[in-house]
């Protein structure tokens, strides 16, 4: 029975790999290379004070799912870092560098170029057969990588998950432990040159990079049988693979602390082990996490950077969104309004939330804010607002009068807040949720 099963294990083993190479060299363009996600209703402009991200990698950086399109917008790892930088109150901004099929010798040569002053390079100069359409434009930006990592205040990374690519195409126990030898000799040394390279371009960063998952399905039992959808003998190299990568990982970052370098490791793996078939699309023939994998690897990174992962609290029916104001999540009994398709606040809530002075006119109806530097008058119904007495044209309706339970107040459309005092406000469709920070 089990040699039967062997027998069709490997057969499903080059089934598997055949269709996730397929998958690999059709995937479809991912929309942009920077990843700023803040193209959302009164967001501000970027900031010299922001906090910045900077995501360098393969495709899970990318954030490639099975079935992207050139219109498919990417829900990744790190986005969920991005959402989890403006949970913690950080006026954040994020760049994506993420590469499909790209290996951990690819991002050295990309790097080196970088760190060496060139401007824009050839992606074949940088690894051969590179499957993502979007390489010209990723590689012509070698000057904005450069910068943006200069300027970075945290690099979060995956990579390595293609160097292994040839591990899988061998037949038999021997020949793919002898592989796994070579490729995790390659990928030790590439990658301590890789991230020597981002030291030299940045040296206060923190680093964050993920290990390894491998996205083998676990045995099952279904009665008395097991089923094996992998030659077993050989997973069990693959997962020996997958430790000593996490040893190759916490080695590296031991060594490289010695040299003043900050990095950390987020521990994906374990997350993936026994759950492959639910994380991914393994089942059709694709090794890429699906949106539920992606969440896991995000929470893996963001209990690493900052030792929790947050999420607004249910909403009351008839609100429509959560409001997180400097990392924390407003409760009030003012809900936030959609009129026209523009989102309405309680202009007192945020205030008081930044510990800003309001002063109220009520002959005039003008509610006038003062915080740090600035002097902001917003008058009912006008269509513009003074900022240190200079007149700027809303990009809204009008601030109105609003009663709630018999009491009267002030609204004001998110663009007041960002044109006016300069908030950076950002609003996460998916988690319905606007983040406002200063």
């Amino acid at each position: 029975m089990y040699s039967k099963l062997r027998n069709h294990s490997r057969k499903m083993k080059l089934a598997l790999l055949a269709a996730v190479m397929l998958a690999v060299i059709l995937a479809a363009a991912l929309p942009g290379t920077t990843v700023p996600a803040l193209a959302a209703e009164g967001s501000s402009s970027s900031s010299v004070n922001d906090y910045k991200i900077v995501a360098i990698g393969d495709s899970l950086t990318a954030g490639y799912e099975l079935g992207f399109t050139e219109k498919s917008v990417p829900y990744g790892f790190v986005e969920h870092v991005y959402e989890q930088a403006l949970f913690h109150g950080l006026r954040s901004e994020v760049a994506n560098y993420g590469v499909i099929g790209l290996k951990t010798n690819g991002l050295k040569k990309w790097l080196e170029a970088a760190v060496g002053g060139a401007d824009s390079v050839m992606a074949s100069n940088m690894q051969e057969g590179l499957p993502d359409p979007r390489v010209d434009q990723l590689f012509a930006g070698t000057k904005q990588l450069r910068e943006s990592l200069t300027q970075a205040d945290l690099v979060i990374m995956t990579i390595g998950g293609n160097d292994f690519l040839t591990v899988v195409r061998k037949e038999g126990k021997d020949a793919v432990s002898a592989e796994l030898k070579i490729v995790l000799d390659n990928y030790k040394a590439d990658l301590l040159a890789t991230l020597r390279l981002v030291h030299k371009l940045n040296r206060n960063a923190q680093i964050v990079i993920a290990d390894q998952y491998l996205p083998v399905p676990t045995p099952y039992k279904i009665g008395n049988t097991t089923i094996y959808s992998f030659d077993e003998d050989i997973r069990q190299v693959l997962l020996e693979g997958v430790k000593q990568i996490k040893d190759i990982l916490a080695g590296t970052a031991e060594l490289l602390a010695k040299e003043g370098m900050q990095i950390k490791i987020a521990g994906i793996a374990d997350g993936f082990a026994g759950n492959e078939l639910g994380l991914t699309a393994i089942a059709k023939g694709d090794i890429h996490p699906n949106r539920l994998g992606y969440s896991v690897i995000g929470k893996a990174f963001t209990s690493t950077i900052w030792g929790d992962y947050r999420t607004v609290k249910p909403r009351a029916a008839g609100v429509p969104l959560s409001i997180i104001v400097k990392g924390t999540e407003l409760s009030t009994s003012n809900p936030p309004l959609l009129i026209k398709g523009r989102t309405y606040v309680a202009l007192r809530d945020i205030i008081d939330g930044f510990g800003a002075k309001l002063d109220w006119n009520a002959k005039g109806q003008i509610a006038t804010i003062k915080l740090a530097d600035r002097t902001v008058d917003i008058q009912i119904g006008a269509t513009s607002i003074k900022v240190n007495g200079k007149s700027i044209k809303l990009n809204a309706d009008p601030a109105f009068i609003y009663k709630n339970n018999g009491t009267g107040k002030t609204y004001v459309p998110l663009a007041a807040l960002t044109e006016g005092l300069g908030f950076q406000v950002v609003y996460r469709d998916l988690l319905k949720t606007i983040f406002i920070n200063m």
